[in-house]
């Protein structure tokens, strides 16, 4: 049997490609943004599973849910692209249920686990009465340890990337969002056990996909919020094959 040749696209908005048209999700965002033009250079499916707003422990969390509920090697060929967005988000356990998917509705399979979350985002006071009485300590908690917050990031990084080493997938990670404080003692033991051949431009916050479009000056005139256009996704996306050309992270 030929196997389904799959680019699995994991992160937050960035890389959902989110208001590329305008819209804070749709099919055309997700068809040209970065990733699905990578997917396209390899002749691979792509399948964005990003959500518009994700943390770090969701966009690791839609990896491995997404290999627990739908991967099968014995039907798929699957490669792997994950997007990790800024350390300072937080998703906390909620019993009330929520509903994300309404944000991404064109996600190609929805992490419903998420909606057992409520987010914390600098700058959002919450909406109903649970996150409006937790998020101002919460906010204090971010701001004055953003340390703990950038080393557990790390120590995501590393559980998605031996998850993928231990199903001998090949997978390349990006940041879509800076981290800044790589130069910490607890973050420089870590940094050797991440694999950079496959993390492009590791340890580089100047290279990442947000911040770095947004200094050479491009402007989305069709965004509400902090996206990109087409432009700065493709350029992205030539970055990234270059990148693979080099490294051999991504599989034809």
């Amino acid at each position: 049997m030929k196997k389904e040749k799959i680019l699995l696209i994991a992160g937050c908005s960035h890389a959902a490609g989110s208001e590329i048209d305008g819209d804070e999700d749709s099919q055309y965002n997700r068809d040209h943004s970065y990733g699905a033009l990578v997917a396209k250079q390899l002749k691979r499916k792509p399948v964005s599973i990003a959500q518009v707003g994700a943390t770090n422990t969701g966009i690791s969390r839609q990896v491995m849910q997404w290999f627990h509920n739908c991967y099968n090697p014995d039907t798929m060929n699957v490669n792997v692209l994950v997007s990790w967005t800024e350390p300072t988000r937080l998703e906390v356990p909620s019993e009330k249920e929520r509903n994300y998917q309404s944000a991404s509705h064109a996600t190609a399979w929805y992490e419903k686990g998420s909606d057992y979350f409520y987010k914390v985002i600098i700058g959002w006071n919450g909406g109903d009465d649970e996150e409006q009485r937790y998020t101002p300590d919460l906010h204090k908690f971010m701001t004055n340890h953003q340390p703990y917050l950038e080393y557990q990031t790390y120590q995501l990084i590393l559980q998605i990337q031996y998850l993928l080493q231990s199903h001998r997938v090949p997978y390349m990670m990006l940041n879509a969002m800076p981290f800044f404080l790589d130069d910490i003692n607890a973050i420089k033991n870590l940094l050797p056990m991440v694999d950079d051949n496959k993390y492009y431009q590791l340890n580089n916050k100047d290279e990442a996909f947000y911040q770095k479009y947004q200094k050479l000056g491009y402007v989305n005139d069709k965004a509400k919020y902090w996206h990109h256009g087409e432009e700065p996704h493709k350029l992205f996306a030539d970055e990234l094959i270059n990148f693979n050309e080099e490294y051999k992270c991504l599989k034809r």
